[in-house]
């Protein structure tokens, strides 16, 4: 099968068997490499087209202008979805920045430079080799005189050293002796959202070494430093050569030339080494001595491999009995991996990853109710950057809930450098989707369920839950002798400001749950917290109070959980109106959503799958098969919740359509935006979809608790996770479920499987047989 253009050869690699024009820009995506600090969109090194070429730096963001032009023609879209005043004003949005295209390599040999759409290709295969975290390219080309070239790239950004990037060209002549050329450096002329806004400082090369410094745009002016380090070898042994200056107003670049002997190799290894004014005082100075201390490519590509396969393998899901579920799974996972701020707290996960520019590498409530989980479960040491992210914008925060005149953290909808809200001022219903308050909070609880790391919540986690909490108090309405949540926003956007969303309701709910109970089992830990923000006493019997009286939506006669109030009194139908530029917001249709139960993506269901509230089976199915019918899923965060709903219900055909059509969304350009980026949250979904969903683990802080729903014609399905910092495996089969405990534990595991309490020691393994027809009682 043809996926955009590009086909999963094995295990481990996604392949690209023949170059194509067509296809150049959803490769791009789908090819890039990155270490969580820097991404790389997979263009080619001797030339990078607009749409194309992308190189980003998490938290490296600044101002663009933006122009959209959409068509309000019909009473949903000028009504509820658009704000026309803000529309008019509207002309420039924060976005990540295409810093510089440092990838520049041009090869010219007798004359020509190769261009793989110039002269005739004989071989092309691109490769993304996801057990080495690497991009490697293997051409073989005829020139117009009939020379031919053999010519390998390879590339990756390291898990070593988050600031190296690494390039090796290798350029073998098959059949002539003759010059060539080779020129390399860095591009400034490369744009974000189709400008020029990234302004150079300084550029210039010294020898061997290039350099060239410039600053994200003006409105934070972030300065971001690249150097460059060229060698030259030929048959691997290192030549003194002349490198002559070849820069001019758009590059900054060395080159060298030579005679080039019929089958020898000449490889150049081109080093890049990045730094921001976000990371040290001086960017220039720090890149231009930490480029003369790398090592060669081999050593660094050494260092890189065995950091990437230690990180990867504990993120990696293996599915025996189904290459295209195991492959593209696989693919996604590496997207996530790819995705996470190791080292630092500076930025956070963006939706689109640093595969595009689009969504500006904002951090959306996606983060936490999505890609988190990941990272919870397998990588919890890089989990917490996600917390800490959350608590240095918890001063941002506190300022936005007081424009609302409200105490406690109103974290944006969308947050970026400042932790101000940054998504765009023309769309209504971001700014009334506060769900995403509520989902930092449970993140922080899921991460301590899945961690006990009881430093974070004492000196962070537990602040900005009080903080939380502070604020959904001055946010509730008593009414009707309960209190409620009213104009808001759920996670399904084609109903904006409603009362009562399910979602919102039930994980408010939570939050308070978890925060009296953990205030209450670090008891006078907390005293400095508390008396840091001035948290009462009479603070937290309010919360108790409103924990117990929050109104949770549910029909007590039917079992079905109204989405809002008022949501069943909604038309079935769907009334389609206009239609110009629907599809451009993420509707399927240019429908009037505001008098329909049609639905963007599933919110009633989040509840099941997300917050794992325990109800009757019964109920639990009507409501999926009541939401699943109203959902046209326009959002690609559709597919893991319906996934994992259907595997709670033992609905595995369901669930394996599910799964498919979440992890060949990008693959395939099932929305048709490949070309703009990773669907990054879909993609972490993914892995939940098969771990929380299919494997059935849920962390609790009391234990591991399963309850598997394996997929008939999968032969097993492998995966490892930790719990308390102990590290576990599964094996997942039809017929049994195996626990291994990894030999380095320090302390038991407990688990619990069909409410059967089992203990399980360091180093030991426990099998459950018959598998089917304990799940069937």
């Amino acid at each position: 099968m043809n996926y955009s253009g590009l086909t999963l050869d094995n295990d481990y690699q996604i392949s690209e068997t023949e170059y194509s024009l067509e296809n150049e820009a959803k490769a791009a995506s789908l090819l890039t490499t990155g270490n969580g600090y820097l991404g790389v969109r997979g263009s080619i090194e001797e030339y990078g087209s607009l749409c194309v070429q992308g190189a980003y730096i998490r938290g490296i963001i600044d101002e663009v202008y933006e122009l959209p032009t959409p068509l309000l023609d019909n009473e949903y879209m000028k009504k509820h979805y658009f704000n026309e005043p803000e529309l008019r004003r509207f002309q420039k949005q924060e976005k990540v920045v295409n810093f510089a295209d440092f990838l520049l390599v041009r090869i010219r040999i007798n004359g020509e430079i190769f261009f793989p759409w110039e002269g005739r290709l004989l071989f092309w295969n691109r490769t993304l080799d996801i057990a080495n975290g690497r991009l490697v390219r293997n051409v073989r080309w005829e020139n117009n005189k009939g020379e031919i070239t053999t010519l390998a790239f390879t590339r990756f950004a390291s898990f070593e050293n988050d600031h190296i990037y690494a390039i090796k060209v290798d350029i073998i002549p098959e059949n002539y002796t003759g010059q060539v050329e080779i020129l390399t450096g860095i591009d400034g002329m490369t744009k974000t959202n189709g400008q020029l806004i990234a302004e150079r400082i300084d550029a210039h090369t010294e020898d061997k070494f290039t350099y060239y410094t410039n600053k994200s745009g003006n409105k934070y002016g972030f300065v971001i430093a690249t150097a460059v380090k060229n060698e030259l070898y030929v048959s691997g042994k290192s030549q003194t050569i002349d490198w002559k200056d070849a820069s001019d107003s758009e590059i900054v670049a060395v080159k060298c030339c030579f005679t080039a002997r019929e089958r020898k190799t000449y490889s150049l290894e081109k080093t890049i080494y990045i730094t921001t004014s976000r990371d040290v005082d001086n960017p220039s100075e720090t890149a231009e001595t930490e480029i003369k201390k790398t090592a060669n490519f081999n050593d660094l590509y050494f260092a890189h491999r065995a950091s990437w396969k230690d990180f990867f393998e504990k993120s990696d899901v293996i599915i025996e009995g189904d290459d295209i579920a195991n492959r593209a799974l696989r693919f996604n996972n590496y997207h996530t991996a790819i995705s996470i701020c190791r080292h630092d707290h500076i930025h956070s996960l963006g939706a689109k990853g640093l595969t595009g520019e689009v969504y500006g590498n904002w951090i959306w409530w996606d983060c936490e109710a999505y890609q988190a989980p990941f990272f919870n479960y397998s990588q919890p040491n890089y989990a917490k950057n996600l917390i800490m992210y959350r608590y240095s914008k918890l001063d941002a925060a506190r300022n936005n809930a007081k424009t609302e005149g409200k105490h406690g953290a109103r974290y944006p909808f969308n947050s970026s450098v400042t932790g101000d809200e940054t998504v765009w001022k023309y769309v209504k219903h971001p700014f009334l989707q506060i769900h995403v308050v509520s989902d930092i909070g449970l993140n922080i609880c899921h991460y301590y369920e899945a961690t006990q790391d009881d430093r974070l919540m004492i000196d962070y986690g537990m602040e900005i839950l009080y903080e939380i909490c502070r604020y959904w108090i001055d946010t509730v309405t008593w009414r009707n002798n309960r209190y409620e949540i009213l104009n808001v926003t759920g996670t399904d956007e084609h109903h904006p400001d409603v009362d009562n969303n399910a979602y919102t309701n039930y994980s408010v709910k939570e939050v308070f749950e978890k925060t009296i109970y953990y205030s209450k089992k670090f008891g006078s830990l907390l005293d400095n917290v508390k008396r840091k923000i001035g948290f009462e006493e009479t603070e937290e019997n309010k919360l108790k109070e409103i924990a117990d009286k929050l109104y949770l939506p549910i029909d007590n006669i039917s079992g079905l959980i109204p989405q809002f109030d008022g949501y069943f009194n909604l038309s079935r139908d769907l009334e389609i109106s206009g239609g110009s530029s629907a599809k451009e917001f993420q509707m399927k249709s240019s429908g009037m959503y505001h008098k329909s139960q049609v639905i963007k993506q599933p919110d009633v269901l989040m509840i099941f799958a997300c917050l794992n509230h325990k109800f009757d089976q019964k109920i639990y199915k009507r409501n999926w098969n009541y939401y699943l019918a109203r959902c046209e899923s326009s959002s690609s965060l559709s597919y893991p919740i319906h996934a994992i709903c259907s595997a709670d219900l033992d609905m595995m055909e369901s669930t394996y359509q599910f799964f498919i059509k979440n992890i060949l969304i990008d693959l395939l350009d099932e929305h048709n935006c490949t070309v703009q980026g990773i669907h990054s949250a879909c993609a972490a979904g993914a892995w939940l979809a098969a771990v929380r969903g299919i494997g059935g683990v849920e962390l609790q802080e009391d234990g591991v608790h399963l309850h598997p729903h394996m997929i008939g014609w999968w032969e097993s399905l492998r995966f490892s996770f930790y719990w308390h910092s102990q590290f576990i495996k599964v094996v997942l089969t039809n017929e049994e479920i195996s626990i291994s405990s990894d030999h380095n534990n320090s302390k038991d595991i407990v688990l619990f499987f069909n409410n059967e309490k089992h203990i399980l020691s360091a180093g030991s393994d426990l099998t459950i047989k018959g598998l089917l027809s304990i799940i069937r009682m």
